[in-house]
């Protein structure tokens, strides 16, 4: 088994280790597909993806929003991704770093 394999399979575990602190996600995009000039609006399409998450850290710094820090397992491409939705929460992502194994997200909340 190799070392990238080995570490996949552990962060699986820790997963499944963190019991009810692991929560349901789901991640958003809303992309426009046209425009309707006799209803004057945008016409768009939203995709989703149902994802595990960790709810790390939430900070609040003085007169802004919130920030969250949230842990969730490599695989999809957070970067087409608008929002992050964990139980009636939205969340819009920030920034994120992804380390081939797991997903380090910076989430904001508005107040």
């Amino acid at each position: 088994m190799s070392l990238s394999a080995k570490v996949t399979s552990a962060v699986t575990k820790a997963f499944n280790a963190a019991g009810d602190i692991v929560k349901t996600g789901t991640l958003s995009t809303k992309s426009v597909t046209a425009y309707s000039f006799a209803n004057r609006s945008t016409v768009s399409t939203t995709g989703t993806l149902s994802v595990q998450v960790i709810i790390q850290s939430t900070e609040r710094p003085a007169g802004g929003g919130f920030t969250i820090k949230a842990l969730l397992k490599s695989g999809p491409d957070i970067s087409v991704y608008d929002t992050l939705t964990v139980g009636s929460k939205i969340f819009n992502i920030v920034d994120y770093v992804d380390s081939g194994f797991i997903i380090e997200a910076i989430l904001k909340k508005e107040i």
